[in-house]
């Protein structure tokens, strides 16, 4: 499963909803299941880039020495082989009426745009109102007159380690698109089922840590064969 099926599965997974009830989202290509439901498809794959040496911050694991238990989510410099893809996915919404269509679209796009807005909900912290970045309630305050809160966005990120879905899943945020819906309705049925289909592309890195101190290169993101 390529990164930006994680990432689109990370968006709208329990947060798409018909009268109060969650509409399932599944990695399939056409819905074997009642609709509502919405559909990931990533037949359309991804396409290699480029391959660089680059120099990142990263987390250590445990057994490294530099490890320290009081400071987890403490990044060091460190070498990366890293692998510049672009993929693109279909996302297929399914329903069986105007209105339902019409409701879905509008979460869908809404859930896209707010990931691309820093939304709490969207932190890789985040889990049912609590954050692993403070070890308590998430601090968002959607009624708090500051310049973040008022946004839903975390009062502090280097505090509490916010990660949202472009770094936890390395998608490079200015490549990602989500293009207008379009219709595939299906009216041959006695019951006519109605798909609206929202492609979207993104480029994303794929990295291997090498470790290990920073390298001496005289230049750096070195392209490497």
């Amino acid at each position: 499963m390529i990164p930006l099926v994680k990432a689109i599965r990370r968006i709208l997974f329990d947060n798409v909803f018909l009268d109060d009830e969650i509409v399932p989202v599944k990695k399939r290509t056409y819905p074997y299941d009642e609709t509502p439901c919405i559909t990931i498809d990533d037949s359309g794959g991804s396409a290699f880039m480029e391959r660089h040496i680059v120099n990142e911050d990263y987390p250590v694991n445990p057994n490294h020495p530099l490890y320290d238990p009081e400071e987890p989510f403490r990044k060091f410099p460190q070498e990366v082989l890293r692998e510049v893809h672009q993929g693109t996915v279909t996302v297929h919404v399914w329903c069986d009426d105007e209105f339902q269509r019409e409701n879905l679209i509008n979460q869908v796009e809404s859930l896209f745009k707010q990931a691309q807005s820093d939304y709490y909900l969207f932190c890789d912290n985040y889990r049912d109102g609590e954050c692993a970045g403070c070890g308590g309630p998430c601090m968002v305050d959607l009624t708090q007159a500051d310049l973040r809160g008022v946004k839903g966005q975390c009062p502090n990120p280097d505090l509490y380690h916010y990660s949202n879905v472009f770094s936890t899943y390395n998608l490079i945020r200015s490549s990602f698109i989500v293009d207008q819906p379009f219709s595939l309705d299906d009216l041959s049925k006695t019951e006519p089922v109605l798909r609206s289909v929202f492609k979207v592309t993104s480029g994303f890195n794929v990295d291997h840590v090498i470790g290990g101190i920073v390298s001496n290169r005289l230049v750096n993101n070195t392209s490497v064969i």
